[in-house]
């Protein structure tokens, strides 16, 4: 026997060939739509104020007008969605769930810093592969006052007096920075939103179909708005 006859150690059948992959060759890139849309949160001196456009896009395609993109996880708590709609809608089933649990057990509304922090969590866990989402969290509770959160997909919070997220966010920042100021009273910051919303809906193609507005108060339910706008 020579060392030709000899059969190598990869060639044998009982041997598992590995091949080695890069990140690319394990999880193909998917071909993917751009989603657009707008929406926004301020703080004013009694309430929070959350709002949002009505339409989803894929790449240049409208997909609805009438989509829900502000959503009620408490009757203190609300949450605006931009981003993913399957990854979205599964956070808000999350976190209305886990919330309804903590308040049936302590028998107290739950703090919007807690409910943002226990979203943040389940985010950083899977930050690998992120969900495809952009959050802002408001609410008003009896310790803290009214409270925004803008929640990023990685898991970040931060707290903000006023922010946007979305394929519109800059041109609503225009307005935020400029009209925005300390304790606004709730129509002030009724209107300052609108034409926040309004100008992201002018100049973004993803944006449009009206504006939905959410007034978060202390000790009341939230008073819900829609606004048609003419494009």
């Amino acid at each position: 026997m020579n060392n030709d006859d000899l059969m190598k150690p990869s060639e044998s059948p009982f041997v598992n060939k590995i091949n080695i992959k890069t990140k690319e060759t394990q999880h193909p890139k998917l071909n993917t739509f751009k989603t657009g849309t707008t929406t926004v949160g301020l703080v004013c001196k009694d309430a929070v104020i959350l709002a949002t456009d009505k339409r989803a896009t894929m790449a240049y395609f409208v997909a609805s007008k009438t989509s829900e993109k502000l959503h009620m996880i408490q009757e203190h708590l609300y949450m605006t969605i931009a981003g993913g709609v399957a990854d979205a809608q599964y956070l808000i089933d999350v976190l209305r769930a886990e919330t309804t649990l903590y308040q049936l057990k302590e028998e107290k509304p739950i703090r919007v810093k807690s409910a943002g922090k226990l979203l943040s969590n389940i985010l950083y866990q899977n930050k690998m592969f992120p969900y495809e989402v952009g959050l802002i969290l408001g609410g008003v509770t009896e310790e803290e006052g009214p409270t925004l959160l803008d929640i990023g997909a990685y898991g970040s919070i931060l707290p903000e007096k006023f922010c946007a997220v979305g394929s519109g966010q800059n041109f609503s920042y225009g307005v935020l920075e400029a009209k925005y100021k300390e304790n606004l009273t709730i129509e002030e910051g009724k209107n300052i939103i609108i034409k926040a919303v309004s100008s992201s809906i002018i100049r973004d193609f993803a944006s449009g179909n009206g504006i939905d507005i959410a007034i978060i108060k202390k000790d009341s339910l939230a008073d819900r708005y829609f606004i048609p706008i003419k494009e």
